[in-house]
């Protein structure tokens, strides 16, 4: 008896480390990097991120011109090596001297965690894990409301996109302006949505622009 429970202690810290390891990216190769050689990188710090700081990254970015970002910004190179810089608390340097064999590998760890199921049904979208905030836990929001928005929420939500520090182009596609008309449809406060882990932000963006208010 003791030793099945010994072997069934060290089956679950096996699991437990696993479970510590999932974020933790082993490169094929290892890279040096400042005469130090990495064989892997830990970017489990992604999971603490918000979608204030992809808000943040895609204003970066922006303003560095990174026109590859203005369309699709989480599909771009640019936009993976920032958000693993705030998720390793590596110096982006690190990132942007990376062989792009390593840099591939950081790419599709980030999109990876970036494009989750989307399980929005009716307009409501659910959280991929509950979330609190103000002190109450949230599984889903319903969004149906942006439906009744109209053109002045429209030009209110580029004018607080302007105050952010953006050019009003392409909205659809900017996560801030995303979080403005969900807060308006809700009357949540803009921080019930940037304080949304990242892996929420191209849901949420995706659920405001749907289609279906258009029409």
């Amino acid at each position: 008896m003791a030793e099945q429970e010994k072997k069934e202690m060290t089956m679950e810290q096996e699991k437990v480390q696993q479970a510590d390891r999932k974020d933790v990216l082993v490169f094929n190769r290892p890279y040096v990097f400042e005469g130090t050689e990495y064989k892997e990188v830990d970017l489990s710090g992604i999971r603490n991120l918000t979608i204030m700081d992809a808000i943040q990254t895609q204003k970066t970015l922006f303003g560095q011109q990174e026109l590859a970002t203005a369309m699709l910004t989480e599909m771009t190179t640019a936009f993976a090596r920032d958000i693993a810089m705030k998720a390793t608390g590596l110096p982006i340097e690190f990132f942007k001297l990376m062989p792009r064999g390593r840099n591939a590998e950081i790419v599709a760890a980030v999109r990876n965690y970036m494009n989750v199921e989307q399980k929005t049904e009716n307009h409501v979208m659910e959280f991929e894990k509950p979330y609190t905030f103000d002190g109450e836990t949230y599984t889903e929001i319903n969004l149906c409301e942006v439906a009744d928005l109209n053109s002045m929420n429209e030009s209110t939500a580029e004018n607080r996109m302007a105050r952010m520090g953006f050019a009003v182009t392409n909205t659809r596609t900017n996560y801030y302006y995303s979080c403005v008309l969900a807060s308006m449809a809700t009357n949540k406060p803009e921080a019930f949505f940037t304080g949304l882990p990242i892996c929420e932000v191209l849901k949420l963006r995706n659920a405001v622009n749907d289609p279906d208010f258009f029409e």
